[in-house]
């Protein structure tokens, strides 16, 4: 029986020791739909030595930005910091839309499960001239077994969220809200975080000219050239029988 005891013992601390991660992205939104995001992780430098350690973990992130043409640049940091991992990633992107089809493409794909599940699956939408987003993170699944430690492991790690909107959002969930709706957080502690999926929307009207609306703006613009051409038709026929007009 000791022998089993000790396997459970060391199974436990493993899981404890992965589950106690601190994260903290920023996000930079600008009128013309392009923007930049840094992100930084903190995790214990046990959990980096199965991805090969420092060096393991920034091939990754090489082999990961050189895999996205969505990223029009980046720069990446891997070290330790006593007996913890940081992971600092800064990206600069030209279309908004672009970086939420990276979320859910090949190149995400590609890295371990834990990072899928903690960029979460992303949804972005037009009505008009409103813009809805939503995103949906799932801690839980990135750490296994994390949802049965004791709340008070997991005490004092969170994860942060920052976006930084180039309009006001005029409907959110987000935490707190600064700079007058421009700036909104998601601010969740880890415990709560891995116990249920983490959800953050918002809405907001698009400031013109923004790079963004060009995915409805040419159906708009097709639609007013064929009213234009159908009016001149109009005309010309009505010229053509000598009819004056319209007044």
């Amino acid at each position: 029986m000791k022998p089993l005891l000790l396997r459970l013992a060391a199974t436990a601390v493993a899981l404890a020791c992965a589950s106690c991660i601190d994260s903290r992205e920023e996000f930079w939104l600008e009128a013309d739909g392009s923007g930049r995001a840094e992100i930084r992780i903190s995790a214990p430098a046990a959990a980096l030595a199965m991805k090969g350690g420092e060096e393991g973990v920034s091939r990754m992130i090489d082999d990961f930005v050189r895999n996205a043409p969505e990223i029009r640049d980046s720069s990446h940091h891997v070290r330790a910091e006593g007996d913890r991992a940081v992971i600092e990633l800064r990206i600069a992107f030209d279309s908004a839309l672009d970086l939420v089809d990276l979320a859910q493409g090949p190149s995400v794909r590609a890295l371990p499960d834990a990072a899928t599940h903690l960029a979460g699956e992303v949804e972005v939408g037009f009505k008009g001239r409103t813009l809805e987003l939503e995103r949906s993170a799932s801690p839980g699944k990135a750490l296994p077994g994390s949802a049965f430690l004791p709340a008070k492991t997991l005490d004092g790690y969170r994860l942060l969220s920052i976006v930084h909107l180039p309009a006001p959002a005029f409907d959110h969930n987000a935490t707190r809200v600064e700079n007058d709706g421009r700036t909104l957080v998601w601010d969740v502690p880890l415990a709560e975080a891995v116990r249920k999926p983490v959800v953050s929307r918002f809405k907001m009207k698009v400031p013109l000219p923004w790079g963004l609306m060009g995915a409805i703006g040419a159906p708009v613009s097709l639609l007013a050239l064929w009213v234009l051409v159908r009016r001149r038709r109009r005309l010309s026929r009505m010229d053509s029988c000598g009819v004056d007009d319209p007044p």
